[in-house]
């Protein structure tokens, strides 16, 4: 497949832009030649003068909270983030089913790839339908074509019996998908939060990760309630190079150099914590003190350009000073979330060079003004994160195309999705 006469930003070492340009897209989902002349052979798509950047990355999502969208809330509504878990989430993932999984699953994909996310690193919960979870998920992530890493939420919060279920989905879809990885499907080792997890159930997850070899995905000090979260997890082991440790608000100078030592990554999800009012990441400090920090969406929306932006208005506000956090806002989300995504499984996304894996959107944006390197944060924030997409290839294959996705049957899904949520509510005793 030959992309032509596309905007490039390639997002590569020299983060260059290239006006008007080709990009070779080859039989094994990879990137081959990219520059102003068109390589021959091939599909052929006409970009029309689009632009042609890298998919985007969540590096923390929840799709099973997708049915939950627009659920009406039993009783008083929550007055803080323990109850918020109680009242709705707790209660949500008690009551889902095999099918509520899978289509909630679906349609979060679906969305999130015409929102032109490409990979996303998933931590799912469904302690009365454990066993299994995971492949469903997984399901829904192969009809669609997206690239994602699952794991299972392995709490302590339903008594020891749901523990051993989740240790045990866990290590049963890391051992699956280990010897068949294609490079679309990878998993981590999950777990709530330490303010969940007893230590026994901490020692068994890491031991059984020393021969599985993965890392863990949790999360860490979201509310005051997890505070001492870090040297906690870390005296366990959990924190190393391949972990995702999720939030990482409510953490001390100390516990920023823990991090940084331990080469953990930090993924904040700036939205989920306004709505949660859960408090501000320390942005700029985490990134001085060495933590890799990179961006997720906690399954608060599909829009991965929403959460660059609250991310980089956010730390304006806390720090009272109209140029704060370009920087970090920026890296975060496109710099460091392809760099976790190597580091942990090794794969090269997130730049157009040759070589790395064909996952590139094409969006209806056609720069009113001159666009090149050293402005295009400024063409990000204000234009290209509200343009549309068009379309969406990951490992090389159309997901998104004309807008619409392609690779499934968005409107049958969605009949489905609905008539599953229906059902769902009704369990929960909403209407």
């Amino acid at each position: 497949m030959i992309i032509t006469n596309a905007r490039v930003l390639t997002f590569d070492a020299e983060n260059r832009v290239l006006d008007s340009a080709s990009v070779q897209i080859r039989d094994d989902g990879t990137i081959g030649e990219v520059g102003e002349a068109a390589a021959d052979g091939g599909e052929r798509i006409d970009a029309q003068g689009r632009l042609l950047m890298p998919a985007l990355i969540n590096c923390h999502t929840h799709l099973y909270s997708t049915l939950a969208r627009g659920m009406p809330l039993a009783g008083p509504a929550p007055r803080n983030f323990p109850e918020i878990l109680k009242k709705v989430w707790w209660r949500l993932d008690r009551a889902l089913n095999p099918d509520d999984v899978y289509y909630s699953a679906l349609v979060g994909l679906i969305d999130s790839a015409k929102c032109g996310v490409g990979t996303l690193l998933d931590h799912h919960s469904s302690p009365n339908a454990c066993a299994g979870s995971l492949d469903r998920i997984a399901q829904a992530f192969a009809e669609t074509g997206l690239r994602g890493a699952l794991c299972y939420e392995t709490s302590d919060r339903d008594g020891p019996r749901k523990a051993q279920d989740g240790l045990r989905e866990n290590i049963r879809f890391i051992e699956r998908t280990r010897p068949t990885n294609d490079g679309l499907i990878h998993a981590s080792f999950g777990l709530h939060a330490s303010f969940t997890l007893g230590d026994r159930t901490l020692r068994r997850a890491v031991e059984a990760n020393r021969s599985l070899g993965t890392g863990f995905h949790v999360h860490v000090a979201e509310d005051r309630s997890d505070a001492g979260a870090v040297a906690r997890l870390r005296d366990f082991g959990v924190l190393d190079q391949r972990t995702l440790a999720v939030h990482c608000l409510h953490v001390t100078a100390a516990e920023m150099g823990m991090l940084a030592k331990s080469g953990a990554n930090a993924i904040h999800n700036p939205q989920s914590n306004c709505n949660n009012a859960v408090g501000v990441a320390k942005l700029p400090e985490l990134m001085r003190r060495g933590v890799l920090v990179g961006l997720g969406s906690d399954g608060y929306t599909a829009r991965m350009w929403d959460e660059f932006k609250t991310a980089f208005h956010l730390q304006k506000l806390r720090a009272r000073d109209p140029r704060a956090a370009g920087a970090e806002a920026y890296a975060a989300a496109f710099l460091n979330n392809r760099e976790i995504v190597r580091k942990i499984w090794g794969l090269e996304i997130g730049r157009i060079a040759t070589g790395a894996r064909a996952d590139l959107m094409l969006v209806d944006y056609f720069p009113p003004t001159p666009l090149h390197s050293g402005n295009l944060f400024s063409h990000l924030l204000f234009g290209i994160s509200n343009a549309p997409v068009d379309t969406l290839i990951v490992n090389g294959r159309t997901i998104v195309r004309d807008k619409r996705c392609v690779t499934v049957d968005e409107r049958k899904i969605a009949e489905k999705a609905a008539a599953q949520a229906k059902s769902l509510w009704k369990r929960l005793g909403a209407k």
